[in-house]
């Protein structure tokens, strides 16, 4: 994939419906990052959700991923991976982000990197199509998908 094709970059290539959720109610941030991590690391055996929330966590430490259009983006880089992997939330009620009290979250994208550096550019170009994909008017839609598969088709088309 070179920098011409980001937009060509289809999401749901990362997602299957088991990978989508629609979160009822307004838990925290962790709890939903806990989720996604748990359904990303049961299709892979070599991957361990309680390291990989470690990780995830830890980055989140640092700069906040949730962006001004109300989608967060959790990930991680690991040595374990051999390929892209990922998991949506989408959160009709909206959550709060701690790390910034005036990001509301509606969707959260969990997205597991392979860490090294020849992955590292299709990285920063998919990170780059989810901005490009997941804008306020979007993530509204995807708010009002009653189930999984509706998600998933919506992001299909996109």
């Amino acid at each position: 994939m070179d920098a011409n094709t980001t937009s060509k970059f289809k999401i749901s290539s990362l997602l299957s419906p088991e990978r989508i959720f629609c979160v009822a109610g307004k838990p925290s941030k962790a709890q939903v990052i806990e989720r996604l991590t748990q359904a990303v690391c049961r299709a892979e055996q070599n991957l361990d959700a309680t390291e990989v929330l470690a990780q995830v966590l830890k980055r989140e430490e640092g700069i906040s991923t949730t962006l001004d259009t109300g989608l967060s983006i959790p990930h991680a880089r690991l040595e374990e991976l051999d390929s892209f992997k990922a998991a949506l939330a989408v959160l009709p009620q909206g959550i709060e982000d701690p790390s910034g009290p005036h990001l509301e979250i509606k969707a959260m994208f969990l997205f597991l990197s392979p860490a090294r550096q020849a992955f590292f550019q299709q990285h920063l170009q998919i990170l780059a199509a989810l901005a490009e994909v997941f804008k306020p008017d979007f993530i509204e839609e995807l708010t009002h998908c009653q189930t999984a598969q509706q998600a998933a088709a919506k992001i299909a088309g996109e």
